[in-house]
Order: structure tokens, then sequence, then C-alpha cells
């Protein structure tokens, strides 16, 4: 069976190829772009250019969760260093309210005004827009973020307001690997 499988292919390839000549088939596979070639190395190689440099690698960080299998990063707010844990399950970042002073916020009571539910029940928290967060060599500006009163978060939270602004993130082997 494995004989007649192996001499059928080889018989469809020898006629699929027949027609073609060599040149033919050398410009042929220069039309398709190969593996691992972005789009403009394939535009330049149709038009007969040199390859465009290469663009750096997309900055990345690994973080090695902790013996509880949480990911804790030291992280820049506005400027301001705040540890954190990351958490998917969270829309946002939130930030503790000492957190979000040292980052420059100056909320009052009133601030305090939009209703969340978190998992430890409802809360009111003041949505603020972050100028920028960082992580490692990892930068997003423009984070959509919430304050939470200081007894109801022990610990600032990297949420999806950061996380899904990247272009990958990837929990394996005890590992994150966050990827702008």
């Amino acid at each position: 069976m494995q004989k007649v499988c192996v001499g059928i292919l080889g018989l469809a390839l020898s006629i699929a190829f027949q027609h073609i000549s060599p040149a033919e088939a050398q410009q042929s596979q220069d039309l398709v772009p190969y593996i691992g070639e972005t789009k403009a190395q394939f535009e330049a190689r149709k038009a007969g250019l040199s390859p465009p440099p290469a663009s750096p690698e997309a900055p990345s960080v690994t973080i090695p969760a902790d013996r509880n299998g949480s990911f804790f990063t030291e992280s820049t707010v506005n400027s301001a260093s705040i540890r954190m844990m990351i958490d998917t399950g969270a829309n946002y970042v939130a930030l503790s309210e000492s957190d979000a002073h040292s980052a420059g916020i100056d909320l009052s009571a009133a601030d305090f005004k939009v209703s969340v539910s978190t998992a430890n029940g409802t809360v009111m928290v003041a949505p603020v827009l972050l100028k920028q967060v960082t992580v490692g060599e990892i930068v997003v500006n423009n984070v959509p973020a919430i304050v939470v009163p200081e007894a109801r978060l022990p610990v600032s939270l990297l949420g999806m307001s950061f996380l899904s602004r990247l272009s990958y993130f990837n929990e394996s082997g005890g590992r994150l690997t966050l990827r702008r």
C-alpha cells in the first residue's frame, strides 16, 4: 500500500511539472513568499530591490511565577515605580489609592463614582487614564484604569486594559511572557 501511494504521488508530480521549463519553474518560485519572509521582504524581492532592513524585535518581558503561581512585576506608572500583580481576569489596570497617589493621581471622595463588581463584592472606584505604563522595555500609553479605595485592594493589578494592547502574552511552564 505504501509503495502504491508513493508511486501515485511520484506520477502526479512528474505530470504536474512535465510542461514547465526550468526557467519557468525558477520564475514561479520567485512569486511565492519564502517561509519566514515578511510581506515587505517579499514585495522588495518581487520588485527586484534589496530587502528592507530587518525591524528590531518587539520588546518582551518574561516573568517567573511566585511560589503560589501568581505573577508579580515592578512596573512604572506615570513615572512612579509600582509593584503589580498581573491579572488576566481584571478588565482594567486597577491601582490602590496609595499607588495612584504615587503616580501623581490625586482624587477626592467625589471621584469614586463608578460601581464595579469584583471578586470581593461591589466597590465604588474612580476611573482614570494613565499617561504611560511600562513593564521592562514594554511601554503602553493612554491606558484606561480604575483606582480602588485602599482598604479594598491590597496590591495593584495589571489587567486587560494593558494586556490587550500587547501583541502577545502567554503563560507556560511557570513563566509569563509579554510582548509589545
